[in-house]
């Protein structure tokens, strides 16, 4: 397998995090089984259908979808060098800045990336970095602090699994954030206020507890008809 060049990418290379009110950068990698190895365990159907992994310019050049096929082999296959070159493009991001920067180690995955760098392995993070990410399970959304000082707030995403609205509310009732995706934004959904997660990306960080980010069916989520997008 060829060396990896760079793991993480520029917010500015995506419509919605050039939005970010932070510099920001993102780890994709493929939602797909690779090497046994299932990057998205909590995926429902309609998540499925309507992935972002094939949205924006992943769904126009082969080769975007090859390299994150690339990334995750080396996550999955070569874990250690795989942290310790994600250390290193982390840090030298974060010491560019003087102000805080948002990482998004999940763009395209649902894996314990961030717990595995700061809790598992204890390594150095520069402290101006702030983790955010979404989520399908339950039991890891919420807004933390990490034993290393670093804030990491995971959004929860609601589907059309039996189960998704009770885990939707109680994350809400407990000063989490959930992400819904609708035909058409309201401004509350079962009681919830309703903002517009189109705003930027990094939204969530400056979020008020048990918010609800509206996101808009886009592409193939349109024609949805799993009940994934929430029609109004």
């Amino acid at each position: 397998m060829k060396p990896i060049k760079k793991l993480l990418s520029d917010g500015n290379s995506n419509a919605k995090t050039k939005k970010n009110s932070r510099p920001t950068k993102i780890l994709y990698l493929h939602p797909s089984k690779i090497e046994g190895k299932e990057m998205c365990p909590f995926a429902s159907e309609g998540c499925r259908m309507s992935c972002l992994n094939t949205a924006g310019l992943g769904g126009v050049y082969p080769s975007i979808q090859e390299a994150r096929i690339n990334k995750t082999r080396y996550y999955v296959t070569n874990k250690m060098a795989f942290y310790d070159q994600l250390q290193k493009e982390i840090n030298n991001f974060a010491k560019r800045h003087d102000t805080d920067v948002a990482i998004r180690l999940n763009g395209t995955s649902d894996q314990p990336i961030v717990e595995t760098l700061i809790i598992a392995q204890m390594r150095h993070i520069e402290p101006n970095v702030i983790f955010y990410d979404y989520t399908k399970n339950p039991k890891k959304a919420g807004v933390r602090l990490l034993p290393s000082g670093h804030k990491y707030i995971v959004t929860f995403s609601h589907s059309e699994k039996k189960d998704s609205l009770n885990n939707t509310l109680n994350v809400l009732n407990n000063g989490g954030i959930s992400a819904v995706v609708f035909n058409k934004l309201p401004n509350e959904w079962n009681g919830y206020k309703v903002v517009d997660g189109d705003a930027s990306d990094d939204l969530m960080i400056d979020l008020q507890p048990g918010t609800i980010i509206g996101l808009k069916a886009k592409g193939k989520a349109k024609k949805d008809t799993s009940g994934f997008v929430v029609q109004l």
